[in-house]
């Protein structure tokens, strides 16, 4: 890009969106506009680090002599925090299923490859190793490669050097500990059994797919596209299918459904995990020795690898439903565990992954959180809760205006939730427009009518809701 910022443009929104329309064009990350503030404090970080103005280095940053500084920009944004086993019914499906098969079927001394991309500070790379070594042993009769990629320099700069301590750790079990890891002060290192199978290489994923990766036979690639825009998530998913050898096994995380999105990968349940794959309907078999008729292959585990069951199979509505209301009474882990079940192949989709974001927003994670609301409504425009969580993350984060245009939609949609009035009720009162607000604390009051006054909505009681509305009512009308 060479745009430069004129003087016109100067303000802080026309800079946020220039040079959030820079990152995504470089890496594919897309900013919400929740980030705003996340962005400037990172210009004014590395402004400062150079000894320039906020408005200099921004107008370098997207000048063509400042190319090279994108690198360093981007790697203030992006979020390298992971654990070990993030997603453990991905790693089981991995480790019971995936891989046996693979073993049983590649020819004698072929490899299995494995490409981590954006694979962070290394954690899932070597998740992997550890899955594929307790899966096929420490001397297995075929080569393992593991190539875990990442844009950040940084980060991988971390993973090579393999040394772990605190919450990273806290998914491994006490005998992974002792045979993968040394330990070293407060922390664990890596052993060199997993590094004899996992190398690291800087790669950035809008990059062509160099020849040493093509053929894979599985990608992980988890909680990178939830932050793409659709188009940029549509072409990566276009590469990795011209990458990924027939049958071959695509990991995406949770949220990153391709419905209504990408349809050359059809999916399965593999050990109780939704996964995608390549189908392959040459009548040969394939280069890796795999043929299309790997999901009923499996005669000592039938059980374990189901091809695309028909749309009854799961009802998407009901878990949705059931997620809500799991929701509403605080127990954000379960609602989660439950979402995760649902395959994210229906209409209910964008529901379920708003929902996702609500439980994400309860624990802390507004990025994760956002991004999830923004692709339910890339799915959905239409998606009541998308709107109240963006609404609801604005107005945490301080953006009372930005809220309300949210929370105004999302009233358009469902004119009966309380909660929505409510914090329309709230950002109204922030911004001191007092009529507004007292409308809104008594909508809600009024909504409120008729519900148990121990139910909870989304982990708080009507009556304590209630009572909040009146004394505001009061203070509000008093001030009046």
């Amino acid at each position: 890009m060479s745009q430069r910022i004129t003087t016109d443009e100067n303000s802080r929104g026309a800079q946020f969106a220039t040079l959030r329309n820079l990152l995504a064009h470089y890496c594919g990350v897309y900013l919400d506009d929740s980030r705003e503030q996340t962005l400037h404090n990172a210009v004014s970080r590395r402004a400062a680090m150079r000894h320039q103005s906020a408005d200099e280095y921004a107008a370098y940053l997207v000048a063509p002599e400042g190319r090279h500084e994108v690198q360093a920009f981007a790697e203030l944004l992006l979020n390298h925090e992971t654990v070990f086993f993030r997603n453990r019914a991905h790693m089981a499906a991995l480790g019971q299923t995936i891989l046996p098969v693979l073993h049983r079927r590649l020819p004698p001394g072929a490899p299995i490859r494995i490409w981590s991309a954006g694979c962070a500070t290394g954690e899932e790379a070597y998740s992997i190793a550890i899955t594929a070594i307790e899966a096929l042993g420490s001397s297995p009769s075929r080569p393992i490669e593991i190539v875990g990629s990442d844009l950040s320099e940084a980060a991988l700069t971390r993973a090579r050097a393999g040394v772990y301590r605190g919450r990273s750790l806290g998914n491994l079990t006490e005998a992974q500990r002792g045979r993968f890891f040394i330990p070293r002060d407060d922390s664990l290192v890596v052993s060199d059994t997993l590094r004899r199978v996992v190398r690291f290489e800087q790669r950035n994923l809008l990059d062509p797919i160099p020849p040493a990766l093509m053929g894979v036979q599985i990608i992980f690639c988890q909680n990178v596209t939830i932050y793409f825009q659709l188009e940029t998530c549509r072409a990566l998913m276009g590469r990795f299918y011209e990458t990924i050898a027939d049958d071959g096994t695509l990991f995406l995380g949770f949220s990153e459904t391709l419905w209504n999105i990408f349809n050359r990968f059809r999916w399965r349940e593999v050990s109780g995990a939704y996964v995608y794959y390549k189908d392959s309907q040459a009548a040969q078999p394939s280069p890796t020795g795999l043929s299309s008729a790997w999901p009923s292959d499996l005669p000592s585990h039938p059980s374990r690898v189901r091809a695309t069951p028909p749309a009854s199979h799961v009802n998407d509505i009901e878990i949705a439903e059931q997620g809500r209301v799991l929701i509403d009474k605080g127990k954000t882990d379960a609602a989660l565990d439950l979402l995760r079940a649902a395959p994210l192949r229906g209409e209910g989709t964008p529901q379920i992954l708003a929902l996702a974001a609500r439980a994400h927003a309860n624990r802390g994670d507004l990025d994760l959180a956002a991004a999830e609301a923004r692709r339910a409504l890339d799915l959905d425009p239409l998606t009541t809760e998308a709107h109240l969580l963006i609404g609801m993350i604005y107005a945490r984060q301080g953006q009372p205006a930005e809220a309300i245009r949210q929370l105004e939609r999302a009233r358009y949609l469902d004119t009966t939730a309380p909660l929505i009035s409510f914090h329309l009720a709230e950002c109204y009162r922030q911004i001191s427009r007092p009529e507004a607000a007292l409308r809104e604390y008594r909508n809600t009051i009024q909504k409120l009518v008729g519900y148990p006054p121990d139910m909870l909505i989304d982990g708080v009681a009507v009556e304590w809701l209630t009572e909040t509305c009146r004394r505001y009512v009061v203070a509000l009308s008093a001030g009046a």
